[in-house]
């Protein structure tokens, strides 16, 4: 029987980015091959896809994502990361670790109807999910139903949350870029000041929006890094505006948008500049299925686990694009220490209770389909 705890602390060890967890994969599938009753199906990037195949008939898919943050890990735990920089500060080695624990229980229970579990890369950033369907593994499949959990930190061990309907936001991610003349500052009129402009651009468009949006509670547009100028005494030729907007509606996404790439193209005119928005990482909204939700809270309810309704989400997740494409359903697993740390924070460190919750509600899934 597979020890889910150690194998949790081995992948926490190893967090890899997007398309770089090609030492999670050798792990995972020295795991796998040990189960002679299941087809695996690798790809040309990092990624596994586990088939199960009992007879005739759909099959149900679940997904599991692999892929680590360049964060520098602050937990002191004795499994911490090993390598320098990178850690699983969003719970992924505990998402795989449950789909581990459930390829186990299928290989060895062998329960009627067809299975897949996808080991994703590539969740955090690139479309791991997107480059999955692109490589047309999954179309020989009739998927009747996808499913896949997220961690969440502020929910006690044995909670499990989710919704009907839109759950996490579209999102997507833009660079805006001014560039100008540089000039010292004793001659500024000689130059075109990139970074003036990207100033104007950032207060603007924060206006345009509250402007523009009665309900704030439903977009999110916001700037976490701007790049520009090379020393204290010349008017930058080059300023950069790093970020994300978001929306539960596609229709406000696709608006955002627009306002994004019209008020650079204004204020590069205004300020005898060029300028260019280059979009980036779109991830579609992760929208429930309502049958699928139904069935789900029913389950749950009669389990020994606590069901809660959430709130919809502003974060981004590549799920969308499964649940695009197939009936879906992704559900919220409680994790809290008691310290309500969640995710991307340094010292985010799920309970490991949590793990056989996860798999319980996936077992659960399979025996009511």
């Amino acid at each position: 029987m597979l020890d889910l705890i150690k194998i949790r602390k081995d992948l926490h060890k190893i967090p890899e980015l997007a398309f770089q967890e090609v030492k999670t994969t050798e792990y995972l599938l020295k795991k796998i091959r040990k189960y002679e009753n299941l087809k695996i199906h690798t790809f040309d990037f990092p990624g596994i896809l586990v088939e199960y195949t009992s007879g005739e008939g759909s099959y149900l898919l679940f997904r599991a994502d692999m892929d680590a943050l360049p964060i520098t890990e602050s937990t002191g735990c004795d499994f911490s990361s090993r390598h320098d920089g990178l850690m699983h500060a969003c719970g992924h080695d505990m998402h795989m670790t449950i789909l581990l624990g459930l390829i186990e229980h299928v290989a060895k229970n062998k329960p009627a109807g067809n299975i897949l579990l996808l080991f994703q890369p590539a969740e955090e950033t690139d479309g791991g999910a997107r480059r999955i369907l692109e490589t047309g593994v999954l179309d020989k499949y009739y998927i009747e139903s996808a499913y896949a959990l997220h961690v969440k930190g502020d929910y006690p061990v044995g909670t499990i949350a989710t919704r009907p309907g839109v759950f996490f936001a579209n999102t997507e991610e833009m660079d805006v870029i001014f560039t100008g003349t540089s000039a010292h500052v004793a001659f500024a009129e000689k130059g075109k000041d990139a970074l003036a402009a990207a100033v104007e651009y950032y207060r603007e468009l924060n206006r345009i929006i509250l402007e523009k949006f009665d309900d704030q509670s439903t977009i999110l547009c916001k700037f976490g890094l701007i790049e520009g100028g090379t020393v204290r005494n010349a008017v930058p030729a080059k300023c950069i505006l790093r970020g994300t907007f978001r929306a539960l509606n596609l229709d406000d996404h696709q608006l955002l948008k627009t306002l994004v790439q019209d008020l650079a193209w204004r204020l590069a005119e205004q300020y005898g500049l060029e300028s260019e928005v280059m979009f980036k990482n779109h991830y579609r909204a992760v929208e429930n299925d309502q049958e699928l939700y139904e069935k789900f809270q029913n389950l749950v309810e009669a389990s020994l686990y606590d069901f809660k309704t959430a709130s919809q989400q502003m974060g981004g997740e590549d799920f969308g694009y499964f649940v695009d494409k197939y009936s879906g359903l992704l559900f919220l697993l409680g994790v809290d220490t008691g310290k309500g740390i969640d995710l991307h924070a340094s010292n985010f460190l799920p309970d490991e209770k949590a793990i056989r919750v996860g798999l319980d509600i996936f077992k659960m899934i399979i025996a009511e389909r």
